[in-house]
């Protein structure tokens, strides 16, 4: 049991003074402290999908939260109505359980688990809505981030991918960032994707396009696409339909599969703009437990680079 199960909330938030935070997250009473300079807009890399999850409606929906963090994209799911909200991250983060302990929510939170081992841990085709943000390019192999989605998904569930991209490519390209002699100047990235490599990769997977959100600095991408079956993701060039004809020959993934795991997803959304473009400065989140920019949040971060990324 974590030694602020049984607090008042005076002790809790003499705790969350004393941590140190990713996400900048209302409390009510308080915020804790972002990633970005006080005063600033917070949680900027988060402002594509919130305006997306805000097109989705989540009640009754089984969603699942990849990289969590501290939390605020998992509570903000379940204050919008999500019936489960299952959360991972490759480390354990004692601030998700505080903040969560704060907002007095339920959710299913599970450390220690990555991505490429996600499936076995919660079972093929589970969620009606799943979130990465800020998870590819922390990985060796980002193709495999849609790959364990695309088994992770219920048919016709929705998938929000979010990254950092690079401008330089119009072509769909990975770029590899230790290579690089102008972008991320951080020991975690690996690899930087165009726009076309993030859409392209979701279609590869099955996924169609619904929707994209651009972030102008920091510079990121962020992708909604639903699952559907390789017919019905639109915008195929003649490889592609051939490839998902004969199926894949890397046997990580094959559409047959996929075929043997039942589950079927109604969710619904309605996005009012295929395309947007976000100035981080400008923009209003509009999200459950996103703050306002304020000088007094309590606590402090780590995440100290203009980016608002680990360094």
């Amino acid at each position: 049991m974590s030694t602020f199960e049984n607090a008042s909330r005076s002790e809790l938030r003499d705790i969350a003074e004393k941590s140190k935070w990713f996400h900048a997250i209302d409390f009510g009473d308080f915020a804790s402290s972002g990633r970005f300079p006080p005063g600033s807009p917070q949680n900027i890399t988060l402002f594509g999908a919130m305006d997306l999850l805000g097109s989705i409606d989540l009640k009754g929906c089984r969603v699942l939260d990849i990289g969590s963090a501290d939390g605020l994209a998992s509570f903000g799911m379940k204050e919008l109505g999500a019936r489960e909200v299952v959360s991972i991250d490759s480390f354990d983060i004692p601030t998700y359980r505080l903040a969560r302990k704060l907002l007095n929510l339920e959710t299913d939170y599970r450390p220690r688990v990555q991505l490429k081992d996600a499936v076995s841990e919660l079972g093929w085709k589970q969620f009606d809505v799943i979130l990465c943000a800020g998870v590819i390019y922390h990985m060796l192999n980002p193709m495999s981030a849609f790959i364990e989605c695309r088994k992770l998904i219920k048919d016709n569930g929705l998938l929000i991918m979010e990254s950092p991209i690079s401008t330089k490519f119009q072509e769909p390209v990975l770029a590899l960032n230790t290579e690089l002699d102008d972008f991320m100047p951080e020991p975690s990235t690996y690899w930087v994707p165009s726009k076309s490599a993030m859409t392209g990769m979701m279609k590869l997977m099955g996924f169609d396009i619904c929707a994209t959100r651009f972030l102008k600095a920091p510079t990121r991408f962020t992708v909604l696409g639903r699952a559907a079956p390789p017919a019905e993701v639109r915008d195929r060039n003649a490889l592609l339909q051939k490839v998902h004809e004969i199926d894949f020959c890397d046997f990580e993934f094959q559409w047959k599969e996929l075929a043997k795991h039942s589950g079927v997803s109604t969710v619904s959304c309605d996005i009012e703009a295929f395309h947007r473009d976000i100035a981080a400065e400008k923009e209003e989140a509009s999200f459950p437990f996103q703050p306002q920019p304020r000088e007094d949040a309590v606590g402090s971060t780590r995440w100290a680079s203009a980016g608002g990324n680990f360094v």
